[in-house]
C-alpha cells in the first residue's frame, strides 16, 4: 500500500490510520463514448500533445474525481489526496502498449469511426 492510500491522524495520544474507501464509478449513460471506443483527440492547446488517438477505459462523471475513477478501474483503495472532478463528462483513456493514463474532455475528442477494441482487465504498473 502506499502513502496516496493511507494516512494517519495523530492527537490526545491516539494514532487513527485513515485508509482510502474501494468503491465503484457512477455509470454515466449521457456519454458521448464508451468503453473500448477509438477516439481522435482534438489538436488544441490543452490537449495537442496527446496521442492521436487513443482508446476509451472509463467515462467519468461531472464532479466526480479522476483519481477515484483510476483506482476504481485497477481495483485499489481510492486515494485520500485527489484531485476535483470537471463540470463536464470526461474520459479515462490509454494508448495500446503505452503505460501512460490519460484524462480529457469530452469536447476535446471526437469519434474516429474505427470499430470499438475489446479490453479485457486494467491493471496497474508495478
Amino acid at each position: 500500500m502506499t502513502q496516496q492510500e493511507q494516512g494517519f491522524l495523530i492527537g490526545r495520544g491516539r494514532i487513527h490510520r485513515l485508509i482510502g474507501e474501494r468503491g465503484e464509478t457512477p455509470s454515466c449513460p449521457e456519454a458521448k463514448f464508451k468503453r473500448g471506443d477509438v477516439v481522435k483527440v482534438r489538436r488544441n492547446q490543452s490537449v495537442g500533445h496527446f496521442p492521436a488517438e487513443l482508446i476509451v477505459l472509463v467515462a467519468v462523471p461531472p464532479g466526480f474525481s479522476p483519481d477515484d475513477a483510476i483506482a476504481d478501474l485497477v481495483g485499489k483503495p481510492r486515494p485520500l489526496m485527489k484531485r476535483v472532478g470537471w463540470r463536464a463528462i470526461s474520459y479515462i483513456l490509454c494508448r495500446e502498449g503505452d503505460q501512460a493514463i490519460y484524462n480529457c474532455r469530452e469536447r476535446d475528442l471526437l469519434p474516429s469511426g474505427k470499430d470499438p477494441v475489446e479490453i479485457g482487465s486494467v491493471s496497474a504498473a508495478p
